[in-house]
């Protein structure tokens, strides 16, 4: 096990790398770079956090990391994307916060989580060859004076990561060169995980500005706490909108304590292939579709992800697939555009899409828009194949799913119209309640969205949007109650989504939203009929995706 047990709020030395690998580039003297976002606590000193956000290099580029003097070592903290296959890395600091980092140390590997974009490196010597001392580190030894952060273990309630706290980045991204650059912004949502029968944050996501070379880094509170490792950028494709996704440190320090999670050496789990390639030639493993012109929306289930690193393809060509072609489809006429997508079965699986067109051009993305991990895009229709992968987000992570496509104009596909199938297996699981059930309310982290025309079924005046062909939730429901009710809260305020029920006997139930200050659905059932309730969330729109929370409950409750 490594790392020690930490108390709510206590303080450890500690220095943090950010982390997407970067080539190198010539350094332009532009020290430590401020880009103006919300303002951050008066007494947080910037200059003094500096020294603690480091620079890790590797043979193939650099990113950023943290190192911690926690339990007597001297650790560096890291993306495992940054880092992966090297067995050894360099560590460079500022020794002035005006100036370029300089390499100061060698680090060797520790550990890296096997399911999570973590790694955690020892520091071992000086680039000169001398032993590190721990309490060096903190005396000044080194040319400059490790600052003291406090760690966010998660344990404190009421000092705990929420929604609109605001938040400072720094790292090492590829516009500052070899100069720390520091940004601000606000925590948008935070996204929890399972760990050991334990739910922790895992993810903040944020509008901080960041870019490859930040993955690894120092995200920090306006009271300077150490909070999470700056990781990811999602990208919406229709407006270019971004936002940040920071690794929750209490999610970190928690994979530190299980054994089981970690891996000592890289030949202890497959890496990322290198060398392999995304071959069009190759059958599709989930098969193909011949078009005609005609309308609808096809589905077929595949499972993402596999061993090849698409980075290479560059752009927004991001992830890891196999490299056979997940699925193929063949465009028969010029005109209008196809869209495609991918929804996972899992509410926290983080999918990409890549495309390969009839002339030979590459369409990649990672997430459709913002609150979403299910990716999705255009392209236009012309005459040939489309060869079409899923990747995942981390090597040899299997993602299974819906692939949907939908064409306009003239490349449409012969496809009869979906519908909702109440003999699905549901996409986020059976629930079986019984009256008096508690926790009440029970919740269910949802995906809304789908292929399915709601309001073309007629199943009644108020049932409406688009929904996907099975079930979200099917409930089952036993016991004498005098009252049951199902609503669905968005992530984010302004998503539009819509509800429909199919009770036990066999009526559907539907709403759009449940009063008028809300775009939220719910529906109430008086003395429930004990039985089968099939469930879906539906998007009002076409072609979204909508995150939230369903809720079940029998106790007398305001939809926000």
């Amino acid at each position: 096990m490594i790392g020690a047990e930490t108390e709510a709020g206590s303080r450890v030395m500690a220095f943090v790398t950010s982390g997407s690998r970067r080539r190198w580039a010539p350094a332009l003297p532009l020290g430590l770079l401020l880009l103006p976002w919300p303002a951050m606590g008066q007494d947080l000193d910037v200059d003094a956090l500096s020294p603690a956000a480091v620079q890790v290099r590797v043979a193939d580029g650099t990113g950023s990391g943290t190192l911690l003097v926690h339990d007597g070592r001297a650790l560096v903290f890291t993306n495992r994307h940054v880092v992966e296959g090297f067995d050894d890395v360099t560590i460079a600091v500022l020794l002035d916060v005006d100036d370029m980092a300089v390499p100061r140390f060698e680090a060797r590997l520790l550990a890296y989580a096997a399911d999570h974009d973590f790694a955690v490196y020892e520091l071992t010597r000086t680039v000169e060859g001398d032993v590190v001392s721990v309490a060096g580190l903190g005396r000044g030894d080194y040319g400059f004076r490790l600052p003291e952060l406090v760690l966010d273990d998660g344990r404190d309630e009421a000092a705990r990561v929420r929604r609109g706290d605001v938040v400072g980045v720094l790292g090492y991204p590829g516009l500052g060169d070899d100069g720390l650059v520091y940004t601000t912004g606000i925590i948008s949502s935070v996204r929890f995980g399972d760990l050991g029968g334990e739910r922790l944050p895992l993810w903040y996501v944020t509008t901080a500005e960041m870019s490859p070379g930040n993955s690894g880094g120092l995200a920090v509170d306006r009271a300077g706490r150490f909070i999470g490792l700056p990781t990811a950028v999602r990208t919406e494709q229709a407006t270019g909108g971004r936002l940040g996704m920071i690794l929750a440190l209490p999610f970190v320090l928690a994979l530190l304590e299980q054994e089981d999670e970690l891996r000592r050496a890289w030949a202890d789990a497959p890496s990322a292939a290198t060398g392999l390639t995304l071959d069009f030639r190759l059958e599709p493993s989930f098969g193909e579709l011949r078009s005609a012109v005609g309308g609808g929306v096809h589905e077929v289930e595949v499972i993402g992800g596999g061993d090849v690193d698409v980075g290479y393809l560059g752009g927004d060509c991001v992830g890891y697939a196999a490299a056979r072609p997940d699925f193929r489809w063949y465009g028969t006429a010029e005109g209008g555009r196809l869209h495609i997508g991918f929804r996972a079965l899992e509410a926290n699986a983080d999918a990409t899409l890549i495309v390969n067109a009839p002339d030979g051009s590459w369409h990649c993305n990672d997430d459709a828009f913002p609150g979403t991990l299910n990716p999705a895009l255009s392209v236009d229709a012309m005459a040939g194949a489309y060869d079409i992968w899923v990747g995942s987000w981390a090597a040899n992570s299997f993602i299974r799913g819906q692939l949907l496509l939908r064409p306009e104009g003239a490349g449409g596909l012969a496809t009869g119209a979906p519908t909702l199938d109440l003999q699905g297996e549901p996409h986020f699981g059976t629930v079986a309640l019984r009256a008096g059930f508690v926790p009440d309310p029970h919740a269910i982290g949802v995906t809304a969205g789908g292929s399915v025309n709601v309001g073309a079924l007629a199943l009644g005046p108020d049932c409406r949007g688009y929904a996907a062909t099975r079930p979200d939730i099917r409930l089952v429901w036993r016991g004498a109650s005098e009252r049951l009710m199902i609503l669905f809260v968005a992530d984010n305020a302004g998503d539009d989504a819509t509800l429909i029920v199919n009770g036990p006997d066999g009526q559907w139930h539907c709403n759009d939203d449940a009063h008028g200050r809300t775009l939220n659905p719910s529906l109430t059932f008086l003395r429930p009929e004990a039985g089968i309730y099939d469930l879906w969330v539906a998007t009002y729109d076409a072609d979204a995706w909508i995150p939230g929370e369903l809720y079940i409950t029998e106790l007398p409750a305001t939809v926000p």
